[in-house]
């Protein structure tokens, strides 16, 4: 099997091995990197070939939700900041989504509150738009298409 990147929920390069992440710890010179199991201290190398050599034991099952809660996460701020509509709209449809597709509870039951997930969706569309002005006064001019 080989291993898999997506981004973390801050942005850094994870790697997926069998149903476990790892964040990288160090890059080393011959190419390889060294990562460490984000749940526990179970650490791998990784080679330019994605080959994979594994190194301790670990102290938790293999969670393959945690990839898929990752995109779930992703695709809606990539939403957040494409759409204009409400953020409780982008998080419920999102959740409907998981409970009509979703063949496992595994998915259903790891996956944050829609609270959470509100949040999260908020402070990135807070990232990529300006605040609304409280008064007339505080627009800026000449206006810029965000508004």
């Amino acid at each position: 099997m080989s291993a898999l990147f997506v981004e973390s929920t801050h942005g850094k390069r994870h790697l997926c091995y069998l149903g476990y992440r790892y964040s990288l710890k160090r890059k080393n010179q011959n190419d390889s990197e060294y990562w460490i199991c984000v749940k526990c201290q179970a650490t791998i190398t990784s080679y330019s070939d994605l080959s994979v050599e594994e190194r301790d034991e670990y102290t938790h099952l293999p969670d393959e939700s945690d990839k898929q809660i990752l995109e779930i996460r992703k695709n809606l701020k990539r939403k957040a900041c494409e759409e204009s509509g409400p953020i409780d709209h982008l998080v419920e449809e999102a959740y409907h989504a998981i409970n009509s597709q979703s063949q496992s509870n595994d998915l259903i039951v790891t996956i944050p509150s829609i609270r959470t997930m509100k949040n999260t969706v908020q402070k990135q569309r807070r990232k990529t738009r300006p605040p609304v002005p409280k008064s007339i006064e505080q627009l800026p001019l000449p206006m810029p298409d965000a508004y």
